[in-house]
């Protein structure tokens, strides 16, 4: 948490640097872990306020660590089937590891004074824990759904698998599953998904291992269908890391010459990892997808992906850190990174090919305003519809997921075709 909070790291970076340096964790410990630091995560702006009455003063920006520790201890509390006095007790063993012993007696008293007065947990389930700026997003873009949205995002994500349907079906891999103890049920609408009753640790199942499924959550799932390839296509995936879609891509089109590109040439390694795990193969780039001049061969794509760096605020209940993380400012930064990255990329795709525009995120902004901002702006190009859809609420361009739908994440889709361009001037006489 003081590594999200104070050097602005990810949860997944922060959890990755500190679990790196322990050995064979045990599983219930490892577990334990990770409810409690993405469920304070996730509740910290509603439970920070809630220790201010107990407090003579505000802690200064040195006692952060002290802050957390209190906010830890009250998620326990009220969230937890944890026993008060071992919520307390724990919280006391912290504030000792991080030898600040002087802020024992503050925790001890905190948390004990809470526990007292008896905190309304009912209260603070339906406090909205979001940022002010991002609430007040939300609420501009979507007034009718706003509560459903807040709702959404402070619940835990289920944990969906896509099953490689060249290889299984659904049914059978639920089969498989079940005779191994785990409960799994298949998505209402989407075909290749599946939902696990109860999460567990991935990495430990044969089918997960084989490549018979990969972790995917349903809505990231649609982007293979709506790009519908067909074999022997050239396929650009321009922002491929972790390499979730990619690899869905190969699974749903067999016989696709496709390039994943990333910036970040770690990133590509997980992609690397993962096109071993499931047996297949694509080109892997190191590039950034706005400038194609630095890595382009020149041969153009029938289709493209582009799923490009967005808030991330449609998957803020998988990633609860970004509550914490993103800035109101980012979103304009972002936008014009969005439109340079799609600019570049409407050039390598042929006429008559498919560019598919995606993000995780629920801002306008981000998605219908920089679709119409870029149909406007290119006469060679033609929106796909996405009406006849069982998914998603119809937007003035492309089509939009809201957290929760389906038991989706949040996702935008618009799916852009390059046409002829007709001149009008040709015809004025």
């Amino acid at each position: 948490m003081l590594m999200v909070l104070r050097d602005g790291k990810s949860l997944d970076t922060a959890s990755e640097a500190i679990l790196t340096n322990v050995h064979n964790p045990d599983t219930r410990d490892l577990s334990l872990y990770k409810e409690l630091i993405r469920g304070t995560c996730r509740w910290f702006l509603a439970l920070r306020p809630m220790i201010t009455p107990y407090l003579r003063k505000p802690f200064k920006p040195k006692n952060l660590d002290l802050e957390i520790i209190l906010i830890l201890g009250l998620y326990q509390i009220l969230f937890m089937r944890i026993e008060d006095h071992a919520a307390v007790n724990e919280s006391v063993k912290l504030a000792r590891g991080i030898k600040k012993d002087w802020a024992t007696g503050l925790v001890n008293a905190v948390l004990r004074r809470a526990i007292k007065e008896g905190i309304d947990i009912a209260q603070a389930q339906h406090m909205v824990s979001y940022p002010e700026w991002m609430q007040q997003k939300i609420a501009e873009d979507w007034p009718q759904h706003y509560p459903d949205i807040a709702r959404a995002g402070n619940q835990r994500a289920p944990l969906t698998l896509r099953v490689d349907l060249c290889r299984n079906s659904v049914k059978a891999m639920i089969e498989m599953l079940r005779k191994q103890g785990i409960e799994a049920i298949g998505h209402e609408i989407v075909e290749s998904a599946m939902t696990l009753e109860k999460p567990c640790d991935i990495s430990t199942l044969d089918v997960f291992n084989s490549g018979l499924v990969s972790v995917q959550d349903a809505a990231a799932q649609l982007a293979a269908g709506i790009l519908d390839c067909k074999p022997g296509m050239r396929v650009l995936d321009a922002c491929a890391a972790p390499g979730g879609k990619m690899t869905h891509l190969l699974e749903y089109c067999e016989d696709l010459d496709l390039v994943a590109l990333d910036i970040d040439a770690a990133r590509l390694q997980k992609i690397e990892q993962n096109l071993k795990r499931i047996g297949r193969h694509a080109q892997l780039v190191c590039g950034d997808a706005a400038a194609p001049a630095t890595w382009h061969d020149g041969k153009q794509f029938d289709r493209i992906l582009a799923d490009v760096p967005c808030s991330g605020s449609g998957v803020i209940r998988r990633h609860p850190d970004i509550k914490l993380l993103r800035r109101a400012s980012d979103i304009s930064q972002l936008v014009e990174r969005q439109k340079k990255i799609i600019s570049a990329l409407w050039s390598l795709l042929k006429p008559g090919g498919l560019l598919l525009y995606s993000t995780c995120s629920i801002f306008k902004d981000e998605n219908e305003r920089q679709i119409e901002w870029f149909v406007e702006n290119h006469d060679n190009c033609m929106e796909q519809s996405l009406k006849l859809v069982k998914w998603g609420e119809e937007s003035s361009f492309g089509r939009q997921i809201l957290p929760g739908e389906h038991d989706m994440d949040g996702f935008f889709y618009a799916c852009l075709q390059k046409v002829i361009a007709y001149d009008t001037r040709s015809n004025s006489s």
